[in-house]
C-alpha cells in the first residue's frame, strides 16, 4: 500500500482516509493558501475572518448543548492555555460582569469609619486582625483603638509618645496584661469561698 506524504492530510494516514471523499488529486489542486492540516484560508483575510466566526458559532452552539461538567472541563482547559495578558483579561471582564459580594469594608470605607467597625473587636480579635493584612495591621495597631482600652482599666502610658511613635498603646496594653497574674478557675473558686 504506497502513501503518498505530500497529499495526505496531516497527522492522517492513508488508509484512515479509506471510505471518505478524500481525493488527493484534488488536494494538490488546492494550493491556493489553504492547508488541509488546518482548513483555515492563510492568504485570504476575510476569508479567514468567516471561518472563524463561522468555528466560534459552532462551537459555542456545542457549548450550549453540553452538560455544566462539559463546560467547565473546557473552560479549564482554555484557561490552562492562556497566557499572562490573556488570564488577566479575564479576570477584568469577570470583575466588570459580576457583581463584587464580597469586598474588604477598610478599602471602601472611609478610614474613621473602619476605625469604629474595629473598635467594637476585643483585644484578642483585634491582635488577630492585625495579621491579615498590612492595611489591617496600621488600623488595628492604632493608638486611638488601644488607648481606650487602658484607660478604662486604669493604665496609663507613664510617657508622652512621640508624633512619629507608632502602637505605643497596644504595646503598653500587651506589657501591662503579661504582668498579671491569671487565675485558674479552681484557685478563682478557692479565693472566692475564704
Amino acid at each position: 500500500m504506497e502513501t503518498n506524504v505530500k497529499s495526505s492530510p496531516h497527522s492522517v494516514k492513508q488508509w484512515q482516509l479509506s471510505g471518505t471523499d478524500y481525493d488527493p488529486q484534488q488536494v494538490r489542486s488546492l494550493r491556493s493558501g489553504t492547508r488541509f492540516s488546518t482548513w483555515t484560508p492563510l492568504n485570504n483575510k476575510t476569508s479567514n475572518l468567516q471561518l472563524f466566526e463561522e468555528r466560534m458559532n459552532l462551537v459555542l452552539h456545542w457549548f450550549d448543548l453540553w452538560t455544566d461538567r462539559q463546560r467547565k472541563h473546557l473552560l479549564h482547559s482554555l484557561l490552562t492555555n492562556c497566557n499572562k495578558s490573556q488570564l488577566k483579561y479575564c479576570r477584568d471582564l469577570l470583575i466588570e460582569t459580576l457583581p463584587v459580594t464580597q469586598v474588604d469594608f477598610t478599602a471602601v470605607l472611609p478610614r474613621f469609619l473602619s476605625l469604629y467597625v474595629m473598635s467594637f473587636l476585643s483585644p484578642r480579635d483585634l491582635c488577630s486582625a492585625a495579621q491579615v493584612s498590612w492595611h489591617w495591621r496600621v488600623l488595628a495597631d492604632q493608638d486611638c483603638l488601644w488607648a481606650d482600652r487602658c484607660i478604662t482599666r486604669g493604665w496609663f502610658l507613664p510617657y508622652t509618645p512621640g508624633e512619629k511613635e507608632f502602637g505605643a498603646w497596644k504595646n503598653h496594653y500587651v506589657s501591662c496584661v503579661s504582668t498579671l497574674d491569671w487565675l485558674t478557675p479552681r484557685e478563682a473558686a478557692e479565693d472566692w469561698a475564704y
